[in-house]
């Protein structure tokens, strides 16, 4: 069998480490706590995120990870140019058999963000797919996309969160249909040590295998839960987000209580399933965006960047168009909205000129949603005094972001 081998090692990390920790936001339950810059009326938001309540051995012949050596990562798949050329990357392993070491391994493949594979006790620990029934077609190139809903946020150095630490993804060749996965065979596809993040995705080739199994060697000190994916990418990442942002979008897209990737499964008429990486944190703007960007797109290996900054900026000190330049360098898609409106902004029109400008300045740029006019006057959804909508408003957040992604498939 031929797979794609790859080893990422990530180190301990400064600055980022500092302010994630401090702000608590990304793929899980979060507050978000940072000092913000009262610039485009100023947000400190220590409410919690979302509308939704959410309650064997290998003897693999991958490559052992060796030290950081501050690289690209070698998972990053093609680069882009930006347009309307996204492929469905459907999610091959919702529903497909599962088997894991300890713990209801069905809860990893499910439609509930809200729900995770939880092992039991501290690893080792394995979670395997049986995708046999799957079209070998889909069994090609796929994005392996994990997150675990109970970290703090996108790059989180603590000892919580009940994230895989050292792990590694393996492929089998073995026949499906089974009661339990095999015991050998297994063909190393990705190994992490050190991981950093709440989430991750990797693009492998699985040459048509009929087994994935995601083995972990070593997690947080509270335990181990996470949910995991495999989309058919003949694309690779194509159709992968990362959305960076203030604690409006922390709070809105959150993994465990985001429904955006169904809305936009529904309304693309089931044909894509976007995988979303919150990275945003409260209380940044561009100018401490423009410091953490490299670094928080360096494992990303996806296509879409969102921008979503404006709230705490000032007009005269907007850095958008440097984040630009940094995502289209590093061979990705820059997406910016314009910043939403709120009863108290005195700078949003200003800052929403730029972005027009910056829109027909670069042409790669694609146009997210214009969050200025659909939240405008509705004090219903961002009550007044406030710059962050309530639950309602989320909600219509992640609607607008839904039409705006269709309309980047051509829909």
């Amino acid at each position: 069998m031929s797979v794609k081998n790859i080893t990422v090692v990530a180190s301990t990390f400064g600055l980022v480490s500092l302010v994630c920790l401090t702000n608590l936001a990304g793929c899980g339950s979060s507050s978000d706590a940072g000092t913000a810059d009262t610039g485009g009326g100023g947000e400190i938001d220590t409410r919690a995120p979302g509308e939704d309540t959410a309650v064997p051995g290998s003897d693999s012949s991958g490559t052992d990870a060796g030290s950081d050596t501050g690289t690209t990562p070698k998972d990053t798949g093609p680069t882009f140019d930006g347009g309307k050329d996204v492929p469905a990357s459907p999610i091959i392993s919702r529903g497909q058999p599962a088997f894991a070491s300890s713990g209801n391994a069905n809860d990893a493949n499910d439609d509930n963000p809200a729900v995770a594979w939880a092992a039991k006790g501290m690893p080792p620990a394995w979670i395997a797919y049986d995708l046999s029934k799957v079209p070998v077609a889909q069994r090609q190139t796929a994005l392996l996309a994990w997150d675990s809903i109970h970290a703090g946020g996108y790059i989180d150095t603590s000892s919580s969160g009940q994230r895989p630490l050292d792990y590694v993804i393996e492929a089998n060749t073995a026949a499906g249909g089974t009661s339990a996965p095999p015991t050998g065979g297994w063909t190393t596809l990705v190994t992490v040590t050190d991981n950093r993040y709440c989430g991750r995705e990797h693009v492998v080739e699985l040459a048509g295998a009929n087994w994935v199994r995601f083995s972990v060697t070593k997690s947080t000190s509270d335990g181990l839960s996470f949910d995991f994916d495999v989309h058919s990418a003949p694309a690779g990442a194509a159709d992968a987000w990362l959305f960076m942002g203030d604690s409006i979008t922390a709070m809105s897209v959150p993994y465990a209580f985001s429904d955006l990737p169904a809305r936009v499964h529904t309304l693309s008429g089931g044909t894509h399933t976007p995988a979303v990486i919150d990275a945003a944190i409260g209380g940044t703007n561009t100018g401490t965006a423009e410091l953490i960007i490299d670094d928080t797109m360096r494992d990303f290996p996806g296509r879409f960047v969102v921008l979503a900054y404006g709230t705490n900026d000032h007009s005269s000190d907007y850095k958008m168009e440097s984040l630009v330049k940094h995502v289209i360098a590093a061979g990705k898609t820059p997406v910016v909205p314009h910043m939403p409106w709120s009863s108290g902004s005195t700078e949003g029109t200003a800052i929403n000129a730029q972005i027009d400008a910056l829109y027909v300045k670069y042409p790669q740029i694609v146009h997210g949603p214009d969050l200025w006019k659909g939240f405008e006057g509705h004090t219903e959804w961002i009550p007044t005094g406030d710059v962050h909508p309530n639950s309602v408003g989320m909600g219509e957040l992640r609607r607008m972001w839904s039409v705006a992604m269709n309309a980047t498939y051509g829909k």
